[in-house]
């Protein structure tokens, strides 16, 4: 139980609670909603057994809900972290597009308080990975509402109290975002190290890219459901019914602030397909361009010597014609000629790679 200026104390179901106290009851295990209304309904007026069927519902995307004419609400927020120990995905240790959430749903009426934390899961970039994975640490969570209930005082209400946890778990949205951008840094210092004969480094780049958006798509769309239109200015629209509107607008800014965030790093992302793109063709170009070099040297070694016996073999008179100096005569044209043709077609190629070189330079300073 919470009273307002106090810290939270334990309380005895079979005792009444005391009237100024705000009763937070935390779901830790699954539970029949029925069953958990009968333990519940003597203490907290206006539940019914379908609001609970909300709360110990998980959402796939967080959802709001109001009853009574908004005097109950539940709120549906939630918790992001980077894997725990920057886990491997198989390139180095650089961080992964990978983030754990855990749900949070909370039902406020008056004087009550009802939470469920539900299991955390593992994304890597949109795709769903796991479930084993840890769960947030909620007692170091706890102490950091309990602390700001004491020194705030602005709370009154157990929509106050629930909005408190909301702004924890709005704390765990700025790092999740430094967590994906410092991912897409890595990313681009490690593209620039690729090769150009690296094709297989580059498709496995442009797979980690996609997974980096898909893991700020996820996260947008997680928080686009808490971002409520007009709460600045209608305490009314808040998530929960409360009293301390500073807090609400508090909570408000972070998931803003968040957003914008993630829509620059979606530009970000997008100049990181245009570069990979471009050092994509690059590749290709690389590619086609070494394979149309040997094949210019071969056609240049084979096409010498071909001519130079098909001179030798026309039926006239030739230079050593039925002489034995003759024959060396024609192997030493063959030999001369031949590596005087591949030295031209080598510098030919080389002053192109130098043109090509000094444009990307240019490209590159410009």
């Amino acid at each position: 139980m919470w009273i307002v200026g106090r810290g939270p104390q334990t309380w005895e179901l079979r005792t009444p609670p005391p009237s100024d106290a705000i009763c937070w009851f935390d779901v830790g295990r699954p539970v029949d909603p029925s069953e958990l209304f009968e333990q519940l309904e003597p203490f907290c007026d206006g539940l019914q057994v379908n609001m609970l069927e909300d709360l110990l519902t998980p959402d796939d995307i967080p959802e709001n809900r109001r009853w009574r004419d908004g005097t109950v609400r539940l709120a549906s927020s939630f918790g992001v972290y980077p894997p725990a120990g920057q886990a491997r995905w198989g390139r180095g240790d650089s961080p992964p597009a990978a983030a754990v959430y855990q749900a949070v749903e909370l039902l406020a009426g008056g004087r009550w308080l009802i939470t469920r934390w539900h299991e955390p899961c593992l994304y890597r970039g949109s795709e769903h990975q796991s479930n084993d994975v840890e769960a947030i640490e909620k007692d170091e969570l706890l102490e950091d509402v309990a602390k700001r209930w004491r020194m705030d005082g602005g709370g009154k209400t157990a929509g106050d109290l629930g909005v408190l946890v909301m702004h924890e778990l709005a704390l765990t949205y700025a790092p999740a975002h430094r967590h994906f951008q410092n991912a897409l840094e890595t990313w681009e210092l490690e593209l620039y190290g690729i090769g150009s004969e690296a094709h297989d480094a580059m498709f496995v780049h442009e797979k980690e890219l996609r997974e980096l958006w898909g893991a700020r798509a996820r996260l947008r769309d997680w928080l686009n459901p808490l971002n409520v239109s007009g709460l600045h200015r209608d305490c009314d629209k808040a998530w929960l019914p409360v009293e301390d509107h500073d807090e609400v607008k508090e909570v408000d800014k972070r998931i803003d602030d968040a957003l914008t965030e993630l829509s620059d790093l979606g530009d970000m992302l997008r100049h990181g397909f245009q570069l990979m793109h471009i050092r994509m063709s690059d590749a290709q170009r690389a590619q086609h361009e070494e394979a149309q070099r040997r094949l210019e040297f071969l056609a240049t070694v084979l096409l010498v010597p071909t001519l130079i016996v098909g001179f030798y073999g026309a039926n006239t008179w030739v230079p050593g014609d039925h002489r034995h100096w003759g024959f060396w005569v024609m192997v030493l044209a063959i030999v001369t000629l031949t590596c005087g043709a591949v030295t031209f077609v080598s510098r030919l190629h080389r002053r192109r790679r130098l043109a090509e070189y000094a444009r990307q330079e240019e490209l590159s300073l410009g």
